[in-house]
Order: C-alpha cells, then structure tokens, then sequence
C-alpha cells in the first residue's frame, strides 16, 4: 500500500483512510513521530504528527 495513493477522507481534512494494521506499522516506522486515530466519522483510521500539526484532532 502506498500512503501517497490511499483513498481520502472528505470529513478529516483529505488525510490517507488507513487500516488499522498499516496505520501501526507507519507509526512504528517513525518512532511514534505520527500518531494514529479513528476518523470520526468511521473510515478507518488515519494518522497525524502532532509535532507539526497543531490543535483539535478532526
């Protein structure tokens, strides 16, 4: 699975949809610089980096 062509989320600022499994493994291989979530609106989950990304989760 590539990151750059996974399916988008309309309701969470057009973040990558991820399952949980991929999700897991990209914060893994960060050293846990992104951090994962369940979008609210149930698709999947998706992950930020809360060193950059500022305020409320969507």
């Amino acid at each position: 699975m590539r990151y750059s062509s996974a399916l988008r989320c309309s309701a969470c600022e057009h973040r990558a949809i991820l399952d949980r499994t991929v999700a897991v493994r990209l914060v893994a291989e960060t050293n846990q610089a992104l951090v994962l979530y369940d979008c609210p609106v149930g698709n999947g989950v998706h992950v930020r980096n809360p060193d950059f990304e500022r305020g409320p989760i969507a």
